[in-house]
């Protein structure tokens, strides 16, 4: 198993999408794994139960995650970023599998965030406040400490086209090893 943490729009989804589309992997989208459970998204638990609730329902999910027993191959989890820095979640995911802190760099997750505008609310807010870099920096350097502890780190800068992701889907290949794939 394999839990991919770092910062929001560092490619968490899109690598994790990729490795399960090239027959590498299956994935499992935390947030999307809290919403199912939920019957919410992720805005609407936040904004009817407040954070506090929405990280005992991500709690559970990497609980959940970290105990599961795939057949037959390997378990990708691409986790919301805010997860390795929250309860004990860290240490369920490196007692659960390998974790990779994907790490692309400020300036094109920045790019990322604006071109996905109306998609991330804490982002939107920051960017409508004239504030989206420092918003950014701000959290990098809270969460930092706690990506640090992954047992891997892998660079995502370049992943925003098809020969790109297929680039990085071998560059993890290679990093992860053969066994692991």
């Amino acid at each position: 198993m394999i839990f991919l943490v770092g910062m929001p729009a560092c490619g968490k989804s899109t690598l994790a999408r990729a490795l399960a589309a090239a027959g590498l992997a299956r994935a499992i989208d935390l947030d999307e794994e809290v919403e199912r459970r939920a019957g919410l998204t992720v805005a609407q638990i936040m904004a009817r139960h407040g954070e506090a609730e929405f990280r005992r329902l991500e709690a559970e999910a990497v609980a959940a995650a970290a105990a599961m027993q795939p057949e037959g191959g390997l378990l990708v989890v691409s986790t919301g970023g805010g997860a390795p820095c929250h309860g004990c979640n860290m240490d369920v995911m490196l007692a659960g599998g390998t974790v990779v802190w994907l790490q692309a760099s400020p300036e094109r997750s920045l790019q990322r965030l604006l071109e996905a505008r109306g998609t991330r609310p804490a982002a939107d807010r920051a960017l409508e406040q004239g504030r989206l870099s420092e918003w950014y920096h701000a959290m990098l350097a809270a969460r930092a400490p706690h990506y640090a502890r992954a047992h891997a780190t892998f660079d995502t800068t370049e992943l925003d086209d098809a020969p790109a992701v297929a680039a990085a889907v071998e560059r993890f290949r290679a990093m992860i090893g053969a066994q692991a794939l």
